[in-house]
């Protein structure tokens, strides 16, 4: 039987996320593409790696559902599901009943109405 030790754990963990930071360097420019500071690694890291945690907090860890997360952090500011007019975000986060991918796609489809045709 395989046995993988905490320390081995934690190599593994650490070499996981550093991979989906990259992934989301490459995401940002696409995703953002009139913003000059999505091709910053310097400005964006800290925001993505924000960005891990928070979502974390609301029992968001699969990469596309945190990646969403992330993309909203970027758009709306730090904490936007605490603005007074977001926070229905926050009670969909904040749901035990809903899992991470019903609550991003729930939060994306509301931002989705709410911007009307384009």
């Amino acid at each position: 039987m395989l046995t993988i030790r905490k320390e081995q754990m934690a190599v593994l963990s650490a070499y996981s996320r550093e991979g989906f930071i990259l992934k989301t360097l490459q995401k940002l420019p696409k995703v953002f593409p009139e913003d000059p500071k999505a091709k910053e690694e310097a400005a964006m890291r800290p925001i993505i790696e924000a960005g891990i945690a928070r979502a974390a907090a609301y029992g968001i860890g699969r990469e596309r559902e945190t990646s969403l997360f992330i993309f909203l952090v970027k758009d709306l500011g730090p904490d936007f599901e605490k603005h007074p007019s977001r926070r229905w975000m926050l009670g969909l986060l904040q749901d035990p009943e809903m899992d991470e991918q019903e609550k991003m796609n729930l939060i994306y489809k509301r931002l989705e109405i709410a911007a009307g045709p384009s």
